[in-house]
């Protein structure tokens, strides 16, 4: 593994690089406030697969985007093609997980020419909401949007603290929760902060309705493959019938929690995606 940068669209994003002279070309994104270091266990596993995980703006060790920007979910697709041409990828993978898995799909129903193949961990798009809903998703915005210009996120006295903090929030073992921790808190004076925005935890401007959602995954050409854990997405059962409903998704079901990739089931994710990609 190595550190890698990339300065796109005005601003720098931090990422880690796995297996360099890999024939399979992936590009991996992380979920909500997470990091590249939530691959830290399955792409090493990986070893078909030159693997770039980036943090994502706002996110990690990647810049925050300027005042005037936004963190809507379609916001981030420019920013994985500029990596992949970068790289001189003019077609690549994608695995998303949570968070970056919607984004894959939506890139990959977007762009399908550019995308090979699309594995998604755990997500596949988000919860729409009825159009009449929009002034009120809005007016969260724009409120929270102002609120977060005098919000601070929380400190810490030890890592071991935010460890704890982030296993709370977010359902997480500690070997898990550790490395994304370790690579999102810097240290001012005797504290320990957040590196990422404080905007991502506003509300976003708009949501997708039913039927965004239904014209994105029908759009998709490529394969693609939707891993499921039990305790996690798996749980929903609207996620169940979306992912039935649609015969573009080949979904599977595994054991384990929200963060399945890191945890014991690691090693039969990698199997199924290395698989699946190589094929």
């Amino acid at each position: 593994m190595q550190e890698r940068t990339f300065f796109v669209n005005g601003y720098q994003l931090a990422a880690k690089e796995w297996n360099q002279d890999a024939p399979i070309k992936v590009i991996a994104c992380h979920g909500w406030l997470d990091n590249a270091a939530s691959f830290d266990v399955l792409a090493p596993l990986l070893g078909h697969c030159h693997i770039i995980a980036l943090d994502m703006p706002g996110h990690g060790l990647s810049d925050h985007k300027s005042p005037q920007a936004s963190y809507n979910i379609w916001d981030d697709l420019l920013d994985l093609l500029a990596v992949a041409d970068e790289m001189a990828w003019q077609s690549f993978n994608l695995l998303g997980h949570s968070r970056g898995a919607i984004i894959s799909l939506i890139l990959s129903a977007s762009m399908p020419e550019r995308i090979n193949a699309l594995v998604m961990l755990d997500a596949v798009l988000p919860m729409p909401i009825d159009i009449s809903e929009t002034p009120k998703q809005l007016n969260r915005f724009l409120v929270e949007q102002r609120r977060a210009l005098h919000k601070r996120l929380p400190r810490y006295s030890s890592v071991d603290e935010a460890v704890e903090a982030r296993c709370k929030a977010a359902s997480m073992n500690e070997d898990s929760a550790r490395p994304i921790v370790e690579r999102g808190l810097y240290t001012k004076g005797d504290s320990y902060h957040w590196t990422s925005d404080v905007r991502l935890t506003t509300a976003s401007a708009f949501k997708l309705s039913a039927e965004h959602n239904k014209a994105i995954i029908e759009s998709i050409t490529m394969p693609s493959l939707l891993l499921l854990a039990e305790g996690g997405m798996g749980e929903r059962k609207e996620f169940l019938n979306f992912a039935e409903n649609h015969s573009t998704l080949n979904c599977q079901m595994l054991p384990g929690s929200h963060h399945f990739h890191m945890e014991e089931q690691a090693g039969d994710i990698a199997k199924i995606v290395e698989r699946f990609f190589r094929k």
